[in-house]
């Protein structure tokens, strides 16, 4: 009986995150793996990228909604019959996507970027750099591919 796998792919709701999950599920498949979906909330933060529609200001909405979009999207693992956990989370995505990839034993992240370059990247910094830094272990970036834009 060969060891369980897992695969955490961290999602943002943005259409590079859902490329990313399409990656994810089809290793998940020939992994027999797996999948752990991680958003994280950032305390302060007021905006949201595409994919949230508006949602009132109280938290109890906020993290309901960001439950229901992850259920959506763990749906179309386990309908290609893979297992798959969501969690929210709350704090800096860099560090809460690797410190809970370390806790479940992960043998891959899978984290889409946004494409961004020049002066945009070195202002906002890349999550999914960060993550490659601090990973303890393999992290698949998948490129926005903007074909879905």
């Amino acid at each position: 009986m060969s060891p369980e796998r897992r695969i955490l792919v961290a999602i943002d709701f943005s259409a590079g995150s859902d490329e990313a999950l399409t990656q994810a599920i089809t290793l998940a498949g020939q992994m027999h793996a797996d999948l752990e979906l991680v958003y994280v909330l950032e305390a302060g933060v007021d905006v949201f990228v595409a994919g949230l529609t508006a949602f009132d200001s109280e938290q109890v909405d906020l993290r309901a909604g960001i439950e229901r979009e992850l259920a959506n999207r763990a749906e179309r693992a386990r309908e290609r019959g893979i297992a798959c956990r969501t969690l929210v989370l709350q704090g800096n995505p860099s560090i809460e996507v690797t410190r809970r990839a370390r806790e479940i034993g992960a043998d891959l992240v899978v984290v889409g970027t946004h494409g961004r370059t020049g002066l945009s990247h070195v202002l906002l910094g890349s999550v999914a750099e960060k993550i490659v830094r601090r990973s303890i272990c393999p992290v698949l970036t998948v490129p926005f591919s903007k074909k879905a834009a």
